[in-house]
């Protein structure tokens, strides 16, 4: 298994080359990549209005069947992939939001799981690839990320800042001032007028 592991390597590292040009839409826009706001802009435009989904493999030019099944390989194997497919995939512009503290070796069964799915491939920015649901019952990185529970103590800290969503549908009226704090602050900045 090492000798194909130092195959897949050498697959993984040459799949860097294979660049694609940007998409139609960078050339007209006409936007900076290196403007955060605009590279920001357009690659949402890019991801979520003309992009289309696409298998990982596609993206990367690297097939999901050359990757070896976790329970196959030793943990230094898992955790010597897991760099190498990590680098690939920033430089295809994905990143995936693993706690800092999460063992390389851990990370290959979910990098393994992800190569068999669909995402958009973007010319600049990230495609922040969320691994986890945010359920504290259900948190894939027990024991590393303590995030769940940060948001919780927030929330009983601040509970005034806590939002409650009804079904995930937000009332822009509740976010708006009213026609009195309107009058107040036009009265307060120009005391001449008659309101």
């Amino acid at each position: 298994m090492n000798r194909y592991i130092e195959q897949l390597i050498g697959d993984i590292r040459n799949a860097t080359l294979n660049i694609r040009p940007p998409h139609e839409i960078w050339f007209s826009s006409e936007a900076d990549p290196d403007d955060e706001v605009e590279l920001d802009d357009i690659s949402y435009i890019e991801q979520f209005v003309e992009g289309i989904e696409e298998p990982i493999e596609s993206i990367t030019g690297i097939d999901a069947i050359s990757l070896p099944p976790p329970e196959k390989l030793t943990n230094d194997q898992k955790a010597l992939l897991s760099v190498e497919l990590e680098k690939l995939l920033e430089i295809f512009h994905f990143i995936l939001d693993f706690p800092e503290n999460y063992p390389l070796h851990l990370r290959y069964p979910f990098i393994f799981r992800f190569w068999r799915e669909r995402q958009v491939a973007l010319s600049f920015g990230e495609s922040h690839i969320e691994l986890c649901d945010y359920n504290e019952e259900n948190c894939p990185f027990f024991g590393y990320c303590h995030i769940c529970e940060e948001v919780q103590k927030e929330k009983e800290a601040h509970p005034a800042v806590s939002c409650s969503y009804d079904d995930d549908i937000l009332d822009i009226d509740d976010l708006l001032p009213t026609n009195e704090q309107l009058n107040q602050l036009r009265r307060r900045n120009n005391p001449d007028l008659p309101f």
